[in-house]
């Protein structure tokens, strides 16, 4: 084998290694942890934590670990380690099914006391994920719209979708895979009349048939005008909505829920969270400090007392718990026990100076490639890498390896003594 291909092989190895070895390593010793849960509770008036611990697990956990491993701990804001029957009795609004059977219903909070019913009543949860953001993930744009009055108990799929393109609303037969015309040209006219801008930014639903009736879709045009359309007794009931576009409505998340006090909340373009309200769509804005909507995900915690809002990004967790009128009662921010510096990841910044990660992120649903540098600890492997090939490579010829070779390692660290010692074995 020539030195060009020698070359070219060894730079394929390096970067299939710079893919796999993080990857089998992470596979054999890193424990893949899911994001901190994070809630306020209505009866200590204060957060409280579960989350899986990263390295060395305190005594004191320990010894609340009556029925799960150890390294699962349920805590509170001040850090102390609670059993998990406990956490679970500091949030009755969540776990009112087994305060049902600890005989722990009704409660009574601030003055109000509430059964089962009261609580399955008042109880909802929005979220919405930076990958889930209009354009960050690789959804296919055809939506449902479902009838609105279904004339019976249960909602029911249409046999058409509809997808936005620069200058209709266009609706497809799912069976035939044809071209409505008829339902095409009624809503299209009509959203025009309503002065709506093609093309549209984003379509906003909850598209399932699993929730107790329908509210149709929110389309934010190209003038960031947002539309509220819906289907009923198969017309179009369309509505420009009050919203300011100097608002710049980015995403809507819609919650139909029974109570009808909010169709959900909306994202602007700067970042601002606001409750969509079914009065004449008035919005609540939600005080947050320090939200980026592209790199974190949030989530609001409706229950008969509080709204708790609580977003995080790949390390940190934060939440505002707001009262009935929502007005911030408390903050907390939380580094999340993901985070944590073990061994495994001392070793991991050691052996691997860069990393090709392929795959979908946090902040997107597409697949893409990111080269992630190493740390400061890279360079020590490196190093040692280096020493090891030229030592090694002495001992078995004779001889120092080529300059070049040793650049390489240098350069590369693991992956590049795999190679080296792959090329040679071909060579």
């Amino acid at each position: 084998m020539n030195r060009f291909a020698l070359a070219v092989y060894a730079v394929l190895i390096i970067l299939v290694s710079a893919v796999y070895l993080p990857m089998l390593y992470d596979k054999m010793f890193m424990d893949e942890v899911e994001k901190t849960h994070l809630f306020y509770s209505p009866v200590s008036r204060d957060f409280i934590l579960t989350e899986k611990i990263m390295g060395k697990v305190p005594q004191s956990a320990r010894g609340m670990a009556e029925d799960h491993h150890n390294n699962l701990a349920y805590i509170k804001a001040d850090g102390t380690y609670v059993p998990r029957k406990t956490f679970e009795q500091h949030l009755p609004f969540i776990f009112y099914k087994n305060m049902e059977i600890w005989g722990l219903l009704p409660i009574t909070l601030d003055g109000r006391t509430f059964d089962k019913h009261a609580i399955k009543a008042d109880r909802r949860v929005l979220e919405l994920n930076a990958r889930d953001l209009p354009g960050r993930s690789p959804e296919v744009p055809f939506f449902p719209l479902l009838e609105s009055n279904p004339g019976q108990a249960r909602l029911v799929f249409p046999e058409d979708r509809f997808r936005m393109t620069d200058t209709a609303m266009e609706f497809i037969n799912a069976d035939t895979n044809a071209l409505d015309t008829v339902l095409t040209r009624m809503y299209t006219v009509t959203l025009k009349k309503k002065g709506f801008k093609f093309p549209a930014r984003s379509v906003n639903g909850k598209f399932t048939v699993l929730k107790p009736f329908d509210e149709g879709v929110f389309i934010v045009d190209h003038d960031y005008r947002v539309f509220h359309i819906k289907r009923v007794d198969d017309k179009p009931l369309i509505k420009q909505t009050p919203i300011s576009p100097d608002l710049k409505i980015r995403a809507i998340k819609v919650s139909e829920n029974e109570q009808k006090k909010h169709f959900g909340f909306a994202l602007a373009e700067d970042g601002r969270i606001f409750l969509l309200g079914y009065d004449n769509y008035r919005l609540t804005p939600i005080p947050l400090t320090g939200y980026d909507p592209d790199r974190m995900d949030v989530k609001l915690i409706f229950n008969p007392l509080y709204c708790t809002v609580v977003y995080s990004n790949e390390t940190t967790i934060r939440a505002v718990a707001l009262d009935k009128n929502f007005a911030p009662v408390k903050t907390f921010e939380h580094n999340m026990s993901r985070a944590t510096v073990t061994t495994a990841t001392r070793i991991r910044d050691m052996l691997f100076p860069f990393i090709v990660k392929i795959g979908p992120t946090q902040q997107s649903g597409y697949v893409i490639i990111r080269l992630l540098p190493g740390s400061i600890g890279s360079l020590v492997g490196m190093g040692l890498c280096t020493l090891l090939f030229v030592a090694g490579t002495k001992i078995m010829t004779g001889a120092f390896p080529r300059t070049m070779g040793i650049i390489t390692v240098a350069l590369t660290g693991l992956y590049g003594l795999v190679a080296m010692i792959t090329a040679r074995a071909c060579d």
